[in-house]
């Protein structure tokens, strides 16, 4: 089959990026013949991509300038492919995968000067002329959770809805061989006392992934905080410091292993204000890591509280957090444990190869 592949960037950056990226590998593995149509790509990327490239110019000015330039390039450059799949703000495409959730609710979230920018207001027209008109046949969701935002505010019918939830690489994301023996050895790295308890905490937009809730909860119970990813603000560092709980955090750059620190922490806390689908989720559960995980995520679909991890309601509250925290920690060995086989064996089935099985019936029935 002929596929054409539109995305503003083809290049490796953000996970909607990444997954495009081996998404094309593997439709190309299947013998698909692939057209690449963006703006913006690299050399590595272009040598490692089987295909056609079909790029657009590039013009310069405002990201909402390069936006609607784009979205209306994009669909002219499809030429004979069979299906069109986009991945970004485009509103002509025969499927498009949502990769970022529902803007309309996530803007809500905003400081007022943004949702007032023109950037988020041309997003949000892109967003409705996409679900409210019958230029894209079907739409792919990551969950559920973003499937009935989607609907429930644009009125989409709901025959052109279907979840397919990424699939995570449980030959990387693993459990250790000896637990006990990596938490020791990372502990002692990262200079944290391996009697206490350790939270793990993984972003890199600290704001909207509730890491200040997450401190006033800390400075409530007796555990050690690691903190991957992004740096912290001069704000964040005077915070922690007037909290009082600066010997107690450790910060982690986002180049660390971080299979071994899903392997080392006791819990992964997830408190989110919004994600239409964390990955972290799914690879924290892979390491046996049971997670703490906001209900604003879409990736909440796969947990089941109590069983392979709890579910956060209210994740701006650092009183409810830190009850939540509290009772996680309250957990005796043998409990834990069998949240963390729980939480390990949900996420096996989540393949790349059932994920592009499950495209190829997509694909067979548009």
């Amino acid at each position: 089959m002929k596929l054409a592949l539109i995305h503003p960037q083809i290049i490796r950056g953000s996970g909607v990026e990444n997954y495009l990226i081996e998404f094309a590998k593997r439709l190309s593995a299947s013998g698909h013949e692939l057209t690449y149509i963006t703006s913006l790509t690299t050399p590595e990327i272009g040598a490692t991509l089987p295909g056609r490239w079909e790029l657009q110019p590039r013009i310069r000015g405002s990201a909402t300038m390069r936006m609607w330039h784009f979205n209306r390039l994009a669909p002219r450059a499809v030429g004979d492919a069979d299906l069109s799949i986009a991945f970004g703000r485009t509103c002509m495409q025969d499927i498009h995968r949502n990769g970022t959730g529902c803007h309309r609710i996530y803007g809500n979230l905003l400081p007022l000067w943004q949702r007032l920018s023109v950037k988020h207001l041309y997003e949000l027209h892109l967003e409705r002329r996409l679900y409210t008109r019958r230029e894209t046949k079907q739409f792919i969701s990551s969950s559920a959770r973003v499937a009935a935002q989607l609907q429930g505010v644009y009125g989409s019918d709901g025959e052109r809805h279907r979840i397919i939830s990424p699939p995570v690489e449980t030959h990387l994301f693993k459990p250790a061989e000896n637990r006990a023996n990596t938490r020791e050895i990372i502990c002692r790295k990262l200079q944290t006392d391996a009697a206490k308890p350790v939270l793990i905490f993984v972003s890199l937009s600290h704001r909207r992934r509730g890491l200040e809730p997450l401190l006033e909860a800390l400075a409530r119970i007796d555990a050690t905080l690691w903190i991957v990813g992004k740096s912290l603000s001069p704000t964040l560092r005077d915070k922690i410091n007037h909290l009082g709980v600066a010997s107690r955090i450790r910060a982690v750059p986002v180049t660390s292993d971080l299979v071994e620190l899903y392997q080392s922490a006791d819990w992964f806390v997830h408190p989110t204000q919004y994600d239409a689908f964390s990955n972290t989720v799914l690879q924290s559960m892979a390491c046996g890591l049971p997670g703490i995980v906001s209900v604003m995520d879409g990736a909440v679909d796969h947990v089941r509280n109590g069983e392979n991890g709890l579910m956060l309601y209210h994740p701006q509250q650092p009183k409810e957090l830190a009850a939540r925290i509290q009772e996680a920690l309250a957990y005796d060995a043998t409990t834990w444990q069998v949240l963390s086989t729980a939480a390990r064996e949900t996420v096996q089935a989540l393949t790349w190869d059932r994920h592009m099985q499950e495209w190829t019936e997509v694909l067979e029935g548009t």
